[in-house]
């Protein structure tokens, strides 16, 4: 092709306007080629949260079925986490330097 041909087919005013439409929504347009990549970016990382906040509402269910159901493991929470005793016990707290 010749420089003339491709100068007439590109100064042809279809392709004019059709050059210009899709310059206005790749640009200028208010969802445009940036504002859709750091949408979908956004998406992909509030799904990884969802993903991560899920595992942990898995977490405390386990832990929430474990301190209903089990009398041996409401037993161990009550003894691990608020230091409570029997009667006849004495508890000894020990902290560790770090």
């Amino acid at each position: 092709m010749t420089f003339r041909r491709i100068l007439s087919i590109l100064t042809n005013r279809y392709v004019l306007v059709t050059l210009a439409f899709v310059l206005v929504i790749l640009f200028i347009d208010q969802f445009n080629l940036r504002t859709q990549i750091n949408l979908h970016r956004e998406l992909k990382e509030q799904e990884k949260e969802i993903e991560y906040l899920q595992k942990g509402i898995a977490q405390y269910q386990d832990s929430l079925r474990m301190v209903t159901e089990d009398r041996e493991g409401m037993e161990r929470i009550a003894r691990e986490k608020y230091f409570m005793k029997r009667d006849n016990e004495v508890v000894y707290k020990i902290e560790e330097e770090e």
